[in-house]
């Protein structure tokens, strides 16, 4: 019981910081909303029941879970958009990054995914501790993405994994 509240405090000030990285990065209103949107699609959930649920992310572990997907998908809908935007000005670049980058999520998914399962085995808290370490590499990914110019130095990143 003890490791259990342990960590979900410190799920809660992971997720708090991710937060403020995500917000740095990036959502302005707009793309809160969309945000929002693209979660009560893919949950189900209308956007009043998601308004509830990630009022306070601390609330319970449904609460924890859901803010930690929000910021996993505005993180995502950040490094995407970034992505676009650069291989808008150099589009002979399109397909050796667009290469390197499926093969950098699929590597991030599945580090995630053994990072999360070696702490919670199958648990429940499995999927936001999931949720919580791919919005962080996106976000580190994202910030690199930013400093990258020219297509030599985005076609020929050795750290896409």
């Amino acid at each position: 019981m003890m490791r259990t509240l342990l960590i979900m405090i410190l799920c809660c000030a992971t997720a708090s910081t991710i937060a403020a990285d995500v917000q740095r990065i990036g959502p302005d209103t707009q793309e809160r909303a969309a945000v929002l949107d693209e979660l009560s699609q893919r949950s189900g959930l209308r956007d009043v029941e998601l308004s509830s649920l990630l009022a306070n992310c601390s609330a319970n572990q449904q609460s924890m879970y859901f803010c930690a997907w929000r910021d996993q998908i505005s993180a995502d809908r950040t490094f995407r958009q970034i992505l676009a935007d650069k291989l808008q000005k150099i589009p002979q670049c399109k397909t050796p990054v667009e290469y390197k980058v499926a093969r950098w999520v699929r590597s991030r998914d599945q580090s995630c995914d053994k990072s999360a399962t070696k702490e919670w085995g199958e648990g429940s808290m499995k999927p936001t501790a999931q949720a919580l370490c791919v919005t962080a590499e996106t976000v580190k990914m994202t910030k690199r993405l930013e400093r990258m110019n020219g297509c030599a130095s985005l076609a020929k990143e050795t750290n896409w994994r």
